[in-house]
């Protein structure tokens, strides 16, 4: 995620601009755009940006579309919580959404599979309670029951 947050991710619309795509090549795997840059694929797609408000939704926040990929970081970023555990579960959800997004787009170029919305945000989801086990904060509550309740987390950690 550094590259993209670096704007270097291998983008369709970078690796035309390198020689190594054709320019009927730059659809959006997601949802068929022009052309896939590294906002637009991120963020800006309307499929990505539904993933983006799901999970944040999820998290009782809303989100306003920001103007590029790194600003989404900052903005993100910048929230204020009242507990540390809401904090780190929120900063998770920012890597595992872009990461799962970023996966999701290679495996539909790459093996063909297809987008899956639910699965996707369900797959955020369990990535991020499975994330919570490298933290030196004890959970009271296992990856299975995180990631199942996901949606009621700003009640589990008030």
């Amino acid at each position: 995620m550094w590259l993209a947050l670096l704007g270097k991710l291998n983008t369709k619309e970078l690796l035309w601009k390198k020689g190594l795509l054709q320019e009927d090549q730059l659809k959006c795997p997601f949802c068929l755009a022009p052309t896939e840059n590294l906002n637009h694929i991120l963020m800006s797609c309307p499929i990505s940006w539904t993933i983006w408000c799901t999970i944040a939704k999820d998290l009782d926040q809303l989100l306003s579309m920001p103007g590029n990929f790194r600003q989404h970081f900052e903005e993100w970023m910048k929230r204020q919580w009242r507990n540390t555990v809401t904090k780190k579960l929120w900063c998770s959800a920012f890597f595992a959404v872009s990461w799962s997004l970023w996966l999701m787009r290679n495996e539909i170029i790459f093996q063909q599979k297809e987008m899956n919305m639910q699965m996707l945000c369900n797959l955020i989801r369990w990535t991020v309670a499975f994330w919570t086990k490298a933290w030196k904060d004890q959970i009271p509550y296992s990856v299975d029951e995180l990631a199942r309740n996901f949606d009621v987390i700003p009640v589990l950690f008030p």
